[in-house]
């Protein structure tokens, strides 16, 4: 790794953030500067930066989490190594979409796991919808993160920060079987719940993107809505709390909103207007 990127992320390490955070700030770099090869990058200006983000993402039809992502990988490694700040006004973030996100009902999901071979690949849609899970806390997971006893996890997700989730009977015994198998495994790479699928990589857990790409088969497989990621299981589990009448203080502490704001969302998901309806006789032709 260069100097200037070994800099930002002992910074980023300082500051707290995840690998995750960390991977995809350096992805965003390395991006960049290849992108510029042979040009005096430290000179650029706001516009510099605009005409990149344009031409490499937002006329690709980039989603403007991943531009505002970008953007903000590229200021940071502009304010580390030439301490230079560029004008919020000259160089803003997209607008993020207000639309509510997709979510799939409790039998379709109860469908994808029973219709699932792989007994690893169960236990991370249990994980996901059971506990409303990140794709990168279910990589983390490591075996003594959980309480059988009182049915808890401890999870260690965005910025470093624990929490404690639930999870049901049908996880519980999903863990149980799958502990039993893969035990040794289990053990041998220092207690992560599902190591790395790669032999030469010891004491390390799964990559994020081997999750990934297994609910991309899912989703192909099953025709589901092209926006949906393995993100739609943790929506899926909020908006079923809510419906169960979950309280939705609980449910923020339980998927680890640093704002209610973030959380009321699920409200307006969840909310079922059938029983404002006139009862209709389905029997009548």
């Amino acid at each position: 790794m260069t100097e200037d990127l070994s800099k930002l992320v002992n910074l980023l390490k300082f500051r707290g953030c995840s690998d995750y955070t960390i991977g995809n700030y350096v992805s965003s770099i390395n991006r960049f500067k290849n992108y510029y090869e042979g040009k005096d990058i430290e000179n650029f200006n706001e516009d510099d930066i605009v005409d990149y983000l344009i031409n490499n993402f937002i006329n690709l039809g980039k989603k403007p989490a991943t531009v505002n992502m970008n953007r903000a990988a590229i200021k940071y490694y502009y304010i580390v190594n030439f301490g230079k700040e560029f004008n919020d006004k000259l160089l803003p973030g997209c607008k993020l979409d207000k639309r509510y996100p997709k979510v799939l009902s409790n039998d379709d999901i109860m469908f994808l796991i029973n219709n699932t071979k792989n007994l690893k690949h169960k236990v991370w849609l249990c994980l996901g919808y059971g506990s409303g899970l990140r794709v990168s806390e279910i990589a983390l997971l490591k075996i003594s993160d959980f309480s059988y006893r009182n049915k808890k996890i401890r999870v260690i997700g965005k910025g470093n920060k624990e929490r404690f989730t639930v999870f049901p009977d049908y996880t519980h015994e999903m863990l149980l079987e799958y502990y039993g198998k893969y035990k040794n495994k289990i053990i041998a790479s220092g207690g992560y719940l599902f190591p790395s699928v790669r032999s030469d990589f010891d004491n390390e857990h799964i990559s994020i993107q081997v999750i990934k790409y297994f609910f991309a088969g899912i989703k192909k497989k099953y025709n589901l809505d092209s926006t949906m990621t393995f993100h739609t299981l943790r929506h899926s589990f909020a908006t079923e709390f809510i419906k169960n009448g979950g309280d939705i203080w609980e449910l923020k502490n339980l998927l680890g909103h640093s704002s209610i704001g973030y959380t009321m969302i699920y409200i307006h998901m969840a909310n079922n207007f059938n029983n404002l309806c006139s009862p209709i006789d389905r029997n009548r032709k």
